[in-house]
């Protein structure tokens, strides 16, 4: 596929915090959704980072980085400005033909 074709990294972040949103709820912890809502405003963020190795073991497939970004959700560290309370790890597919999203959600 050629890369011309995949979904910018900005429309995957855009996606995987829609999806966050939606599925938040039923997938978190009731104080960590409270957390989150309260504080998305000052300390909240979605990014896109480099996608981890770990992923083939939790989807069962070779994920390709190019074909694939990792999204995580969370709480930035005021002090250090470091995403350090992630409330879930998104891989996305940035292939428009082929949508695929799996969710590693926080557990305390």
């Amino acid at each position: 596929m050629e890369t011309s074709n995949l979904i910018s990294y900005d429309d995957v972040i855009d996606a995987a915090y829609d999806i966050f949103l939606e599925m938040a709820p039923e997938s978190l912890e009731p104080v960590d959704v409270i957390l989150f809502t309260a504080q998305f405003d000052d300390r909240g963020a979605a990014e896109a980072v480099e996608t981890r190795d770990d992923w083939g073991s939790h989807v069962g497939f070779d994920v390709d980085k190019e074909l694939y970004a990792e999204v995580r959700i969370g709480l930035v560290n005021e002090e250090n400005d470091q995403l350090d309370d992630v409330f879930a790890r998104m891989l996305i597919s940035r292939d428009p033909e082929h949508k695929f999203c799996h969710i590693l959600w926080k557990r305390d």
